[in-house]
């Protein structure tokens, strides 16, 4: 029964910091930070700022993963936490920034996962993640976009070799 009851008040507590306003900019923040990082190690640094942008790195994805562990225990039902897109991008990217990238054959392919971090904004601001949703529902209508902009390009094309042909056979002739 006490057991329970303490169960109940972290779960209550986890709820609680979730839905907090504050912990959602402090994520967008720690988001930023992190894409600000990986912007520093591109350039060439000294080995002991080079320690402390590891250990900070080493920080942000301990961030990350206390926030995944959060809002995956704040999940009314566990097994549709995976049913969400978002969930399950968010999940792949720290769980990858999990893997110890320092000197192994993987280290190039474990930083660009990394970059991806930065696209967690997406996840995380719901004004953004309506843009996304709105721009994959207008991709197959893009496709109709392409076949017009062919058929005009291919009018244009044609119209051009007939009144250009005499002018210059060579590049209007066919």
């Amino acid at each position: 029964m006490i057991k329970l009851l303490s169960i109940e008040k972290i779960q209550t507590a986890l709820y609680k910091l979730h839905n907090n306003k504050i912990f959602e900019y402090a994520v967008i923040a720690v988001i930023i930070f992190s894409s600000l990082l990986i912007g520093v190690r591109t350039y060439d640094i000294d080995p002991d700022y080079l320690t402390i942008l590891q250990i900070l790195d080493a920080l942000v994805t301990i961030f990350f993963l206390v926030e995944i562990s959060v809002r995956f225990m704040t999940t009314e039902n566990k097994k549709r936490f995976f049913h969400s897109g978002w969930n399950v991008f968010d999940t792949l990217i720290v769980t990858v920034s999990l893997i110890p990238i320092d000197q192994s054959e993987y280290a190039l392919l474990a930083r660009l996962i990394r970059i991806f971090r930065v696209l967690r904004l997406v996840s995380t601001i719901p004004e953004l993640r309506k843009l996304i949703s709105a721009l994959v529902k207008a991709l197959p209508s893009m496709g109709y976009v392409l076949l017009l902009m062919f058929i005009l390009f291919y009018m244009y094309a044609a119209v051009g070799s007939f009144i250009f042909e005499p002018i210059n056979k060579e590049l209007w002739g066919d």
